[in-house]
């Protein structure tokens, strides 16, 4: 098996643990799910940064996935506490859990695998000319 095999496997094994983990949230799993669905995409990740540099598309695919989640953590580091903002604003009820702080990492890691599969499907092409 190849690195750019090992790039390509990894990239679908930790798109499944991200489906894994947000299936668990959502359905009200155990938190077990929750956390091995993210840790299955954490250590996919670990494996996409080792083979990341095999040839020029998996780094192309990884230099999207990148560009996703950094401009994803942007918009979330911004847009989350704003949003918050307005909801407590308008309704006039105070959040006292720190949902968004784990929102956000969470939203940082699907952008990856959004950009980097995005990518991919388009044929290499993200639509910036």
């Amino acid at each position: 098996m190849t690195r750019a095999d090992i790039f390509i496997t990894a990239s679908w094994v930790g798109l499944s643990g991200l489906v894994v983990a947000i299936t668990g949230v959502v359905a009200s799993g155990p938190a077990a799910v929750h956390v091995a669905g993210m840790f299955v995409a954490i250590f996919a990740a670990i494996l996409l940064f080792w083979a990341r540099k095999t040839d020029e598309y998996t780094h192309g695919l990884w230099n999207a996935g990148a560009s996703f989640a950094f401009g994803a953590m942007v918009i979330a580091y911004l847009g989350v506490p704003f949003a918050e903002g307005m909801y407590v604003g308008f309704t006039d009820k105070e959040q006292s859990d720190a949902s968004s702080a784990a929102l956000i990492p969470a939203l940082a890691i699907f952008a990856f695998y959004i950009g980097l599969f995005w990518k991919r499907l388009r044929g290499g092409s993200l639509g910036v000319t």
